[in-house]
């Protein structure tokens, strides 16, 4: 699976593959999209953001008119225009148990429903969330927060890596009966969707629309929520700073984002360059 001509389409996910800790796009990336971009490669962002939190990146990386996958695949839009192409709910009851659970423990427990961020209270990993995302958010009581008017495209909580372990061992066995998908997007994010959203499925979507067999299909990722994505793709391929299961998960382990593994990994597999370090 060298060759570069057999690759037709590039999924990357955002955080930790596409943007350094700072938010940044390397100039090696950017290059090496442009550069795909030209050879009539389709690039595409697959993340776990909302919308209006990825367009700015989608921008920043010159893409033309496409499809973007966001919210861990619950939502296919269709860019610059940001129209949903598809959107898959939480199950209503489900949500408001796994909330419920999340809110009567004092967790930061935040809500993405419609194209709204809501949230349990204001505190640092609030401000630091709004801020690298570059949404607002809206701070809502629990009984405001239960009271939405469609259930949740997903619902994220926030604390320390060891807490959210251990949350998601009692988390997972109170929504086993809903088809609700639990994982981890970073170390210190747990997330929550409905059972059949994934970013494989929202990528698969976009290459059937696009006419791309699977098999000519890359996608870069770095976390748990990569997992299915990478080993859906054609070329699926690891950040070289991703833990084990998704390493195992990839055909391919490039270097970490600290040394531009997507920027090497297009280059290589994608546009056919010599590897150069």
């Amino acid at each position: 699976m060298g060759h570069s001509s057999s690759i037709a389409l590039i999924a990357l996910d955002l955080d930790g593959t596409t943007l350094k800790a700072d938010g940044s796009i390397s100039d090696r990336l950017q290059a090496a999209v442009g550069k795909a971009l030209e050879r009539g490669i389709r690039v595409m962002l697959a993340t776990g953001r909302m919308v209006q939190s990825a367009e700015p990146f989608w921008r920043e990386l010159k893409l033309p008119p496409g499809l973007l996958v966001a919210y861990q695949g619950a939502v296919v839009a269709d860019m610059p225009s940001g129209k949903l192409v598809a959107k898959t709910l939480l199950p209503d009851e489900g949500a408001r148990a796994a909330v419920r659970w999340a809110l009567d423990r004092e967790m930061l427990t935040q809500v993405y429903v419609g194209t709204e961020l809501w949230v349990s209270r204001e505190d640092p990993r609030v401000r630091q969330y709004i801020e690298k995302n570059h949404i607002p958010a809206w701070v809502r009581t629990a009984e405001e927060m239960l009271q939405w008017p469609e259930p949740p495209i997903k619902v994220l909580l926030q604390d320390e890596p060891e807490v959210l372990d251990r949350v998601r061992r009692h988390l997972e066995p109170e929504v086993a009966r809903f088809p609700i998908r639990v994982f981890k997007s970073q170390p210190d994010y747990l997330e929550l969707v409905h059972q059949d959203v994934g970013k494989a499925v929202g990528l698969a979507a976009a290459a059937q629309t696009l006419n791309i067999p699977q098999q000519q299909v890359m996608a870069i990722g770095d976390a748990e929520n990569d997992i299915d994505m990478l080993k859906w793709a054609g070329l699926g391929v690891a950040m070289g700073q991703a833990p084990d299961a998704v390493k195992q998960a990839a055909q391919v382990v490039t270097a970490p984002i600290s040394e531009d593994g997507a920027a090497r990994a297009i280059e290589r597999y994608a546009l056919g360059m010599p590897v150069v370090d």
